[in-house]
């Protein structure tokens, strides 16, 4: 844990402040004065509204709203951590886990139980994302899940029966080769070659494992997480979907959103695009389909998160426990920025086209997205790892294998 305290706190030698975007508003002079950081630019309209409500209903508290981009959200953290400079709350992700290690976060226990907020009210696996060593280090933002979204317009035209909730895949590839038998001018699948909307959840639903229960041990050697990759690179081969070098010209729904493919595995943070779609009122959500084990889906999802090293404790509580509340999710929701992590708001997400019982189901079965205090460093490894299987430099036998001895090294690591 020193060492890790250490390395993030060697950032402070970039003197980089978490990014500030948000002009310095204007309070009283005996205002508290809070920072809120987020990575979204698209969110960042929501947030401003969200925050506005929460300083009509605290006049002695002024938040100044900060965006980072992601592709410096978590350099600037470590290099503003180091130099006493980051934001008093802030989004956090899956790397919780390394901040609240090297003590960096506030553990939220003691703010709970003052005033008896139970976290039964959220969704466990969101509340399981935001705990380490025992502890709540954050409060659930939302969750996503994965589904299969299919093109209802495409199936009618070609005569192919739609996809059912308690489907195989091997129904999946049937189809996919009744469309394919049609038409030359379409992909039956399609799917963006990352971790969550693709590959992690067929590695579970075969009966492999990215991370044991005890987060020491990594399955992607196993039968079952071989089989995933194997499953996906045989659709390839057959024509059933892209090349790895198609995909990574152009994004899965940007194919799907051009009209040319029938289905797509996407996640639930694009359910609002696909929804507003053209074609929106002929996009339809299945649950993905069956495979050994089942249709897990992984469950992604953010927490708000407080600087232990703020000044202003209780009004960062006071902004973290607004933000997780009633108002501020249902405001999120009826803009279809998120699921609710907690489950009362949940009743305000809705789609114009969509039906968003199919996104709440996956969440009830989902798995949590593995996570580790070197979660980034693993990731990497395995995102590395996939692409040259994707691309026939490795074949499944030999990129898992290399997969798994790699990121449980990273593992073991972890335990030194």
């Amino acid at each position: 844990m020193k060492k890790m305290l250490t390395a993030i706190l060697s950032g402070a030698a970039a003197l980089s402040l978490f990014a500030c975007t948000a002009p310095e508003k204007v309070g009283s002079a005996s205002s508290v004065k809070l920072t809120f950081c987020i990575w979204d630019e698209v969110q960042q309209p929501v947030f401003e509204r969200i925050i506005e409500k929460f300083e009509e209903e605290n006049p002695d508290i002024d938040v100044e709203l900060q965006l980072t981009p992601w592709s410096q959200y978590w350099t600037k953290l470590d290099a503003a951590m180091g130099a006493d400079s980051a934001a008093d709350v802030f989004w956090m992700n899956t790397f919780l886990p390394k901040y609240a290690s090297a003590g960096l976060l506030e553990a939220l226990d003691g703010y709970l139980e003052k005033d008896g907020i139970s976290m039964d009210a959220y969704v466990a696996s969101s509340v399981g994302m935001c705990r380490y060593d025992g502890r709540q280090y954050g409060m659930p933002k939302g969750l996503d899940t994965v589904q299969l979204f299919y093109n209802k317009e495409i199936f009618r035209e070609y005569g192919v029966e739609e996809p059912k909730p308690g489907w195989t895949w091997e129904d999946m590839v049937k189809k996919a080769e009744e469309l394919k038998a049609k038409s030359s001018e379409i992909y039956p699948i399609l799917m963006e070659l990352d971790p969550q909307p693709s590959y992690f959840n067929f590695i579970v639903q075969s009966g492999g494992y990215i991370l044991d229960e005890s987060g020491k041990k990594t399955g992607l050697g196993e039968p079952g997480s071989i089989e995933a990759y194997r499953d996906i690179v045989e659709l390839m081969d057959q024509g059933l979907m892209p090349d790895a070098r198609v995909l990574s010209d152009t994004k899965g729904t940007d194919l799907f959103l051009s009209k040319k493919g029938a289905m797509l595995f996407m996640g639930s943070w694009k359910c609002s695009l696909l929804d507003q779609a053209g074609f929106g009122d002929q996009i339809a959500a299945v649950p993905m389909p069956l495979r050994e084990k089942g249709n897990q889906s992984v469950i992604g999802g953010l927490s708000y998160a407080m600087n232990a090293n703020c000044k202003n404790k209780e009004a960062a509580w006071k902004l973290i426990r607004y933000l997780s509340g009633e108002e501020a999710n249902r405001m999120q929701a009826e803009e279809k920025i998120d699921i609710p992590a907690l489950k009362s708001a949940q009743q305000y997400y809705h789609a114009e086209h969509i039906d968003t019982a199919v996104l709440f189901e996956a969440a009830d079965s989902g798995f949590p997205y593995p996570t580790s205090l070197l979660a980034a460093d693993w990731n990497q490894v395995i995102s590395d790892y996939s692409g040259k299987i994707f691309a026939k430099e490795l074949s499944p036998e030999e990129g898992c294998r290399a997969m798994q001895k790699e990121v449980q090294d990273i593992l073991d690591k972890e335990q030194t």
